[in-house]
């Protein structure tokens, strides 16, 4: 049975509702109103290879959806999620303390650019990110101010990811992102900026024949390599069914 839950501090939270995404059941809060994660996280954490041990940092983790996946997937990881909401990083905290997993997950409230290696113990090995999407002065700014920061480059943009990022990371490590398609341009010109370069690439359709909706870019800081372009991820199938990778994000482990 679900049941409406308050903290505190009085704010409402979403019902919980336990998703059996792998061998124990993640239970997710999230806001009743406002901005709520996407398929993007679900798509974006399968992406991410991680060997064990490694720290990750997720920039703009919102409600800790991406932390939760990673630290069930992997329990030895040592994860960090940052979130300049306030609200939204109450709802991570609360998902990290209902989860059992604080000793995997540390939730930290503040502006990326604020963030020093010293905050985090050291620079990280993966940074992962799926950040705002729409461009500054571009389409109406949501009156939804958790969905205006959230999804318009109001105090995230690709250009100060990837700044932190350098800052951020040690040598050689990875930041994963998803974005638009359309804007893979952007992403390319903006990474060369900053030295990484691109690992693989993978686009995200809704079904065959139909345009890229998503990209999902793996790049490397100050190392040079062979970009691979994997085979594209698919929501759906010809005959209108989740296609079987799809399905695969929800399933056991």
């Amino acid at each position: 049975m679900n049941i409406s839950l308050l903290n505190r501090s009085g704010l409402k939270l979403e019902k919980f509702t336990p998703d059996p995404f792998f061998s124990h059941e993640i239970k997710i809060s999230q806001p009743e109103n406002g901005y709520r994660f996407s398929l993007d996280p679900f798509i974006l954490a399968n992406q991410i290879k991680a060997n064990g041990n490694e720290k990750i940092i997720d920039i703009g983790c919102g409600c800790g959806i991406i932390p939760l996946l990673l630290a069930f997937k992997r329990p030895d990881l040592k994860i960090f999620g940052v979130e300049i909401q306030k609200e939204l990083y109450r709802f991570a905290r609360q998902n990290i303390i209902i989860n059992r997993l604080e000793k995997a997950i540390r939730i930290i409230h503040g502006n990326i650019k604020d963030i020093k290696p010293f905050d985090i113990d050291g620079q990280a090995d993966i940074i992962v990110s799926n950040p705002p999407y729409i461009k500054k002065n571009c389409g109406r700014l949501n009156p939804d101010s958790l969905k205006a920061i959230a999804r318009h480059e109001v105090t995230l943009d690709i250009d100060m990811l990837f700044a932190c990022s350098n800052k951020l990371l040690n040598e050689k490590g990875k930041l994963y992102i998803i974005f638009p398609a359309e804007r893979l341009s952007d992403l390319i010109l903006t990474m060369a900026n900053y030295h990484f370069f691109p690992a693989f690439i993978r686009f995200v359709h809704i079904k065959q024949k139909t345009k890229a909706k998503r990209v999902i870019l793996c790049a490397v800081k100050n190392t040079d390599n062979v970009c691979v372009v994997h085979p594209p991820f698919f929501v759906y199938t010809s005959e209108n069914k989740f296609s079987p990778e799809y399905a695969s994000l929800f399933n056991k482990v």
